[in-house]
């Protein structure tokens, strides 16, 4: 298993998390399968920023308490996985005009002890490396 791990290379430019690291997880009832964190992690490894994504998996049941304390975690984002997008809506505390249209929200950042929303996959444009991308360009670069 050791070997198949080293071949994904998913972690940020060190291959270390630090204090300053800037660390984002991804919300899914089964994370580890979704490969949208390990082309992020490619995408910060390659512009050797400090940052990474992390696969987390949350059951429904565990989804609010999860996501309402990242508001006092040191964890800056989280993208949010098709089964709970809708159910994240209720949780933020500020939210731009996408997630207010489509009632979805699949990013959150934290802002002090705030969550702020925004639906990036609007109109199913950004998919895989593209949403990754995206994600960089405006949250981590």
């Amino acid at each position: 298993m050791s070997e198949r791990m080293a071949e994904v290379e998913t972690m940020n430019a060190d291959d270390g998390i630090k204090k300053e690291t800037k660390l984002f997880g991804l919300i899914a009832e089964h994370a580890s399968p979704n490969r949208l964190f390990v082309l992020l992690n490619k995408e910060i490894k390659a512009n050797n920023a400090d940052a990474m994504m992390i696969p987390m998996n949350i059951r429904e049941d565990d989804f609010y308490y999860t996501l309402s304390n990242m508001k006092k975690s040191h964890v800056n984002g989280a993208y949010i996985a098709e089964e709970y997008q809708e159910s994240a809506v209720e949780l933020l505390d500020e939210a731009d005009e996408f997630v207010q249209v489509y009632n979805k929200c699949d990013f959150v950042l934290r802002d002090g002890e705030r969550l702020i929303g925004t639906y990036l996959e609007k109109n199913n444009t950004l998919l895989g490396e593209d949403l990754a991308k995206e994600i960089f360009e405006k949250y981590i670069r």
